[in-house]
């Protein structure tokens, strides 16, 4: 377990952890991005994302760390990031890629992404990467602000290829924070 705070922690994820990961993501994915799927049958990216399969590659990915957040000892989302990547085309330094970090509702609000933030960071920096990455969906509003107070800049915009989601909300956003590798 990693503490972040006293009321904050993470723990990391194993294979041994899919069917509890996918009962989590199963109250926490939909409520906030159903709307983007056709007839809001996000399954596909649950099963997809989520399954045993796909666990066990992303858990062997060098560089990468998979924890459920813990708050109030309470598996409440999960983060997911990897250290020493670029954004290929823009960022070619070494970056720490954001690639999921779903918090549930009851949580949201509560400064826990910030922390999360915070610490990520912190951790990038120590790994002596330049910079943080992350892709965001261009309609979650909400999201992008936040990530903006947190320093982000959009830098690229780009386009799902999923048939499974609206046409008009496919587009996603890259982000990008220097990072001040002085701490």
């Amino acid at each position: 377990m990693i503490s972040i705070s006293a009321n904050l922690h993470l723990e990391n994820i194993t294979i041994n952890n899919q069917n509890s990961l996918m009962d989590l993501m199963r109250k926490i994915y939909p409520p906030a991005y159903k709307h983007l799927w056709v007839n809001e049958d996000c399954n596909w990216y649950l099963n997809h994302c989520f399954s045993e399969e796909n666990l066990k590659n992303e858990l062997s990915e060098a560089n990468a760390i998979y924890c459920f957040v813990i708050h109030n000892l309470k598996r409440v989302g999960i983060v997911r990031y990897l250290y020493n990547t670029s954004t290929n085309e823009v960022v070619k330094k070494n970056a720490t890629f954001i690639h999921r970090i779903y918090l549930s509702n009851e949580v949201q609000g509560k400064g826990i992404a910030k922390q999360l933030f915070s610490w990520i960071e912190k951790q990038a920096i120590q790994k002596q990467d330049k910079f943080l990455w992350l892709k965001a969906m261009d309609t979650q509003l909400q999201a992008l602000k936040f990530y903006e107070k947190q320093g982000f800049k959009t830098i690229d915009k780009i386009s799902l290829d999923f048939n499974l989601i609206h046409q008009h909300l496919r587009g996603m956003v890259v982000m990008t924070k220097a990072l001040n590798n002085k701490i």
